[in-house]
């Protein structure tokens, strides 16, 4: 049996947009039985897929949201039926890493739920993340651009939203990033973060050389910056350009903690969390012999 589950909250509340052709793509991929729509957002979608047989399969419409609280929901569970994504989201920082420039529109998850990392705001409760946990910059991007889509009720610009803080808004701090033990000060900071993948914000590269089935993370730390400095090279994070920079420090660990001066907001694969002073997270070595595997599964 195929199951075809949908967020009607995605894609800025368009998740149902293209499910005719969902239904298209997986009729043919079960003759005997009409797929079974499935709205996430009234179901447990876990349950649900851990109840699954390997002669089942599901897919699951949505983007980088979706799957950040599908992967939470999961808690580190991996469902022995096939597990496909659609792209339906609006950044899809996800498939764009996976999938390159291919374009696919579906891809299997099982193997990327592995041994994933976790990040655990300062005063707060760990949380999996599949592309990264952002603070600075960009979470303050997240958590306006969700404070403006609830006031207006419409999608948001998150170029202009962007813009504004880099203008304006946004204040750079003082803080302190420990990769793997060591650790390093820097002033004015504007982005420091952890990336199990390559992309964040919908297309910006912030962590070019990450792999994420290396078994490691990739810290980058963005600082030293003055509002021009920013707005002159801003173009830059959308094809990694950003990394030969003397003020951004690109480290590789399986264990980071960030700790800012004054409080600043995080977001997890772009769902934002809050102000906090800082986060920690972690991904185990035992990832890197999993996630060898899935990438020769997955070719």
């Amino acid at each position: 049996m195929t199951y075809i589950l949908y967020n009607p909250l995605a894609n800025n509340g368009h998740g149902t947009d293209g499910l005719d052709d969902v239904l298209a793509a997986a009729g043919p991929r079960d003759r005997d039985q009409t797929p079974e729509l499935v709205d996430v957002t009234k179901e447990d979608e876990a349950a649900l897929l851990m109840g699954l047989g390997a002669e089942d399969e599901a897919i699951v419409c949505g983007g980088d949201g979706t799957l950040h609280y599908l992967i939470n929901a999961l808690a580190g569970q991996v469902p022995a039926a096939p597990v496909y994504l659609w792209r339906m989201g609006t950044g899809n920082d996800f498939l764009r890493d996976v999938a390159g420039k291919s374009g696919e529109k579906m891809v299997r998850l099982n193997e990327y739920l592995r041994d994933l990392p976790t990040a655990e705001p300062a005063g707060g409760q760990r949380q999996y993340f599949l592309n990264n946990a952002s603070f600075g910059l960009d979470g303050q991007v997240c958590e306006l651009g969700e404070q403006e889509k609830a006031r207006l009720g419409q999608p948001v610009n998150y170029i202009a939203l962007a813009l504004r803080l880099v203008l304006r808004d946004f204040h750079p701090a003082k803080a302190t990033v420990t990769v793997d033990g060591v650790a390093k000060t820097y002033e004015n900071v504007w982005v420091a973060s952890a990336f199990n993948g390559r992309y964040v914000g919908g297309g910006m590269k912030l962590a070019p050389d990450q792999d994420r089935t290396g078994g490691k993370l990739c810290c980058v730390v963005l600082h030293s910056l003055t509002r021009g400095t920013v707005l002159l090279h801003l173009a830059k994070v959308y094809w990694g350009g950003h990394v030969k920079m003397k003020q951004c420090d690109v480290r590789f660990g399986n264990d980071i903690s960030v700790r800012f001066e004054a409080p600043g907001s995080l977001n997890m694969d772009g769902e934002p969390l809050g102000r906090v002073s800082g986060f920690r997270a972690v991904k185990t070595i035992r990832a890197a012999a999993a996630c060898e595997t899935a990438a020769g599964m997955v070719k």
